[in-house]
Parts: structure tokens; sequence; C-alpha cells
């Protein structure tokens, strides 16, 4: 952990030592983000009774490009359509494309997700075709739900029209994680299994990433849930994490960082702070 990000958690700390927690608030989740000198906005919600943690102020509610966070809805879209069957099973060839990263390989839905191989989601993405996709975006109520025109449909997550805010990402993950979307419930299992990001002694981290590039400064996102307990000790928070990040001299792992920092501050367990 960077130390201005520890010592920000230790601030925070209000009882045990071991756990840094706040109450929830419009800014709680402020000193989250200047612990880390970022530009951004965060926001969690504790599902129990819905309370939420926020930092950033109006940010939270202002839209921005998806982009590979969007590989949550149309990993659904891909499997609900049939473009692909099993998404642990059915292989796409690499397209024979150099570009590094895990993406010059054959792809399967579930490790293009966990490489965020944009290549093969654009492959998948024309082939579900523009009608379906756009009528299944509407249909989930993600974002602005607009995809653009016909020639946008490999796009339109990374360059526009669609985008979508840090509250609206919440939204929308409360529903999956409720596999309450108007999706067959076993494909939203199958898209909830392939998120699965980390698990630790007492907690599972279901998430993903993004980066978009086409606006300057760049931005970056970390959205997903994290379950912990069992029982009635058992709880989930579900957040979002959007900051300004420098694409070529960014740090990716600021985005998961953050966003794990705002957990533990809204009460998650304090294992979930990596050393």
């Amino acid at each position: 952990m960077k130390p201005l990000l520890a010592a920000a958690l230790a601030a925070l700390c209000l009882s045990a030592p071991s756990v840094a927690q706040v109450p929830p608030g419009a800014d709680a989740l402020d000193p989250v983000l200047a612990a880390e000198g970022v530009t951004g906005a965060i926001l969690v919600r504790r599902l129990s009774d819905g309370a939420e943690w926020m930092g950033g102020g109006e940010r939270v509610e202002r839209r921005y490009l998806p982009a590979s966070t969007f590989k949550i809805p149309n990993a659904l879209i891909i499997l609900e359509t049939g473009v692909v069957a099993d998404p642990e099973g059915d292989s796409l060839p690499w397209d024979g494309v150099e570009r590094s990263r895990g993406w010059d390989a054959d792809q399967t839905l579930a490790s293009a997700f966990r490489r965020s191989a944009v290549w093969a989601f654009q492959h998948w993405a024309r082939q579900v075709g523009p009608e379906r996709m756009g009528e299944a975006v509407s249909r989930l109520e993600y974002g602005n739900g607009e995809i653009g025109g016909p020639n946008d449909i490999a796009t339109f997550w990374l360059q526009g029209p669609l985008e979508i805010s840090a509250r609206e990402q919440v939204d929308f993950l409360a529903r999956l994680q409720a596999r309450a979307l108007p999706v067959e419930p076993e494909v939203q299992d199958q898209v909830i299994e392939i998120m699965r990001h980390r698990t630790g002694e007492d907690w599972t981290l279901y998430a993903k990433t993004g980066w978009a590039t086409r606006d300057e400064p760049n931005h970056g996102w970390f959205v997903g849930w994290l379950e912990a307990g069992e029982g009635f000790e058992a709880e989930t928070w579900l957040f979002a994490a959007n900051v300004d990040l420098d694409y070529e001299t960014g740090e990716g792992a600021l985005r998961e960082r953050l966003a794990r920092a705002a957990l533990v501050a809204a009460g998650a367990p304090d294992s979930l702070i990596e050393p």
C-alpha cells in the first residue's frame, strides 16, 4: 500500500485499529481520493440498507464512456443472443494481429473478459449486430442507452455515444448481483462467475476494469461488488470508481487500490487492503 493511502486509512479509523470506517455521506470518501492526489469519483453502496459513501462530489452523477466496463452487459448480450454458447469452452481464434497484453491468443468469452481483450468483444458485437445490440442495451437500461449507428457497433462503448455515470454503474450492478436483469438467470450466473476477480479468507470481489482514451484527460473505471462474511454476518457492497488517468504514464493499479480503500472505509473487511 502507498504510504499516503495508509496514512489516510489510519486517520479514518474510528474504533478497532485494523478497520478504517467512516459514516455514510456525500463526501465520506474524499480523503481516499485525496490520499492519492487524484481527481475522480467513488460511490459505495451497502446492499443491506442502501447506505451510500461517496467521494468526488457531482462527478458521481456525471456520465463518461464505459470503456471495458461495458464488457459486463456485452457478455450478457453475447450469451443471451447465442453468439457464444459456453463462456469457458467456445473459443474464438486469434485474428493474427499482434497487440500483446495477453490478447495475442485464441479467446473464450471468459478469458477475453479477464484479459479485457477488446478485439474479441468487437468481433462478437459485430455478430450480435446493431439491431439486437441496441434493443438489448435499451432493455438493460444501461447508461444513456445510445449505441449510435451501424458503423459504431464495435466502438460505441470506447468512442461513444454510450456513456454511464458511477451511480448508474452501481444501479446496474445491483440488479445483476440480484439476478434481477431482464436476462435468463443462467446467463446472469455465467457472467457473474467470469466477473470473479479476487478472493480472500472471508470475501469475494467481483469486478471489471475500464480505461477510456478518447478524451483528455483519460479516465479509468473499476466497478463491481464485494461479498463478505457468512450467514447473518454476510454483507455486500456495490461500488464504482472513476478517476482521471493518463494512458501513457498512468498507473492502472490505482483504480482497484482506490476502490479497495473505499470499501474498507465503508466497513468492508480490512483484509481487503493488500500489504
